[in-house]
């Protein structure tokens, strides 16, 4: 039943209390900090506790008319920030309730906090207790007087203090974070926006290889810059210091880049600078923005550091064109455009490492995702053309980090993982995958440290932050990977990719209904209409109807098993873990062997992360297998 959360300044629920005038979140006294949109959205739901608050009226009361954002992914994040303060989950909501596709609704009581009362003694009590009691009164102004006259000194020594305090803050603020916002394009010619995006990730790329810097990634820093906020409030969505931001504009074969540096704390412009170059020097011109960048912020470049970014790196106008080209699609996962524009300028310039490394990113996502292995070839190839051109190629190095650890060999994919790490510390993508490699290897501490670290620096990418999952996953923290997932797609409900996983999830807590609809709801994000996706899972719904848990698992085997192809030489895992599901050890052996036998890729992801597999650990057949992955 929906209760209306009468008028007060204060609303108090759980052990939380919101301020309505001074607009603070506190929990037991001490205040959280929580940004000002997701407050408001509080706030909201607040005063409607108990009610649907549809994702219409959200958007009218939070984003006017006029302003252009993504506001699926505005409220997703929102959300999140929200369920992040509070504790809360999507999958066990205690506070705020996911209604999909409708809205959300605050679900814990919600109680109004009276104000104090301020009593005031009446006139002729004040009389009488003076004349009856004037000695004690003498006595009491004595000690008013000596008490306001410490208080006046304790204050004085405060506002010195405090001063002192502001004036060597001022004088002195160690920028130690940075993030590039998307560099504005000044051309009304919208093909030159790919030119404004390739210089923003060039200049993020070319930051993030200064190891005395943390740099936010390009794809968190657009998408904390598309909703309007002020230089402060981008910076603590970002957590960094100091923001980077500016334009470019080309005419011709010329480029003009206006770029300047703001610190996030005061607002004020620390650095400011113009660049005339031709498009042929625009990486060359980059590095010397990055140069500067650095100066200007006191950051303390390593000799190598310094010998590259002081490098001429001259490129062919046409052949940055198409790079630029390759990382705006790669960047939107359009693989076939970023391979296709990729390959155009290797063969445009086979010396371009840049070009060979996003080709190779390029294959490696086509290959995660469905491709042949041809992909996989192609994207090897590409990643070693590109080191042998530049052998700290970061983009290269991460690769063949992620491909040789599905070739099961998880020791040399650390050797490159750190390589690319080392060439470019803040490089969110090598460290959330070298995360999932070393979760699949049973190393859970590592592998949650890693990703950890990709999160902060990448806060708001679904596809970094997916990847998290793995981690908590393989450590069997598997309300924590749930919880992740599960916001993951509250931001973004069409990323594919996070269907999959929260399946698995809700398998693994025997959740087989929640397992089922997660499985047609990702079908439809993919493109099968919605009649043909509920069709394919009928066979489960009735397995589970009838047979209850045991009636899943042996109706997922039959149909896993009948719609194998002949010349398969993947997917046993899943199949593996049904028959030991079903108490069926033997045959999950049998099957392992078979899937190391055709050398299965994914075998070494599946093999230490199902704890159906646990029984088997100590059987001699399953720890050769182990052995040969180089994991035991």
């Amino acid at each position: 039943m929906s209760a209306t959360v009468s008028p007060s300044r204060r609303l108090s629920f759980g052990h939380y209390e919101v301020d309505l005038q001074s607009r603070e979140l506190r929990k037991h006294g001490i205040r959280i900090r929580l940004q000002s949109q997701p407050f408001e959205l509080l706030v909201m739901l607040l005063e409607r506790r108990g009610e649907l608050v549809t994702r219409e009226e959200i958007c009218q009361r939070l984003w006017s008319a006029d302003t252009f954002v993504d506001f699926d992914h505005s409220l997703g994040t929102a959300i999140n920030k929200i369920r992040e303060v509070l504790n809360d989950s999507a999958a066990e909501p205690r506070f705020v309730e996911t209604l999909p596709r409708r809205g959300y609704r605050f679900i814990a009581e919600v109680v109004s906090v009276p104000e104090s009362a301020q009593g005031v003694s009446p006139t002729a009590q004040l009389d009488s207790a003076r004349d009856a009691d004037e000695p004690k009164r003498k006595k009491a102004t004595s000690h008013r007087l000596i008490w306001a006259t410490a208080s006046i000194l304790v204050i004085v020594i405060v506002i010195v203090i405090s001063g002192l305090v502001t004036w060597r803050s001022f004088r002195h603020h160690p920028i130690d974070s940075i993030a590039v916002l998307p560099l504005a394009s000044l051309s009304t010619d919208p093909s030159q926006q790919f030119l404004a995006y390739g210089v923003t990730d060039e200049l993020t790329t070319n930051l993030a290889q200064i190891r005395s810097v943390r740099v936010s990634s390009h794809t968190s820093s657009t998408a904390c810059s598309s909703t309007q906020k002020s230089a402060s409030q981008m910076a603590r969505c970002l957590d960094v210091d100091a923001l980077v931001e500016g334009s470019v504009v080309r005419s011709g074969d010329r480029v003009r880049l206006t770029v300047q540096l703001i610190d996030a704390a005061s607002d004020r412009h620390l650095w400011a600078q113009t660049y005339d170059s031709q498009l042929t020097d625009i990486i060359t011109t980059q590095r010397e923005v990055t140069r500067a960048i650095a100066a200007s912020i006191s950051a303390v470049l390593t000799p190598k550091e310094q010998a590259r970014l002081s490098q001429p790196h001259p490129m062919n106008p046409e052949v940055a064109d198409l790079y630029f080209k390759g990382s705006y699609y790669l960047s939107k996962l359009d693989l076939d455009r970023a391979k296709e524009t990729f390959s155009e300028a290797t063969r445009l310039d086979p010396k371009s490492a840049e070009s060979w490394a996003g080709l190779a990113d390029a294959c490696h996502h086509r290959a995660a995702n469905g491709g042949g292995s041809a992909d996989i070839v192609q994207a090897r190839d590409a990643a070693n053309k590109a080191l042998e051109i530049d052998p700290s190629q970061a983009q290269a190095l991460m690769v063949l980090g992620i491909l040789s650890f599905s070739d099961w060999k998880p020791t040399e994919s650390e050797a490159f993982f750190r390589r690319s790490i080392e060439a470019r510390p803040s490089f969110a993508m090598a460290h959330m995958l070298f995360a999932v490699t070393l979760a699949h290897s049973g190393r859970s501490e590592e592998a949650i440290q890693q990703a950890k670290l990709a999160s902060a620096l990448d806060p708001v990418s679904v596809l970094t932050n997916s990847m998290a999952w793995h981690a908590y996953f393989c450590a069997r923290q598997y309300d924590e990977a749930l919880r992740i997932i599960l916001g993951v797609l509250e931001v973004d409900p069409a990323f594919g990719p996070a269907y999959f996983r929260l399946h698995i999830s809700w398998e693994q807590k025997g959740e087989y209904q929640k397992a089922i609809d997660t499985s047609v709801r990702g079908r439809i994000v993919e493109g099968e209409s919605p009649e043909k996706a509920n069709r394919d899972v009928a066979e489960l719904r009735a397995a589970l109807a009838s047979g209850g848990a045991r009636g899943y698992w042996q109706r997922k085997l039959e149909i896993l098993l009948r719609d194998r192809k002949p010349d398969d030489r993947g997917g046993f895992s899943p199949i593996a873990r049904c028959y030991m599901r079903l108490g069926k050890r033997e045959e999950a052996l049998q099957t392992l062997e078979k899937a190391y036998q055709l050398r299965d890729s994914r075998l070494i992801l599946w093999l230490p992360a199902y704890e159906e597999f646990d029984p088997l650990r100590s059987d001699p057949r399953f720890q050769k297998i182990l052995h040969g992955l180089g994991i035991s």
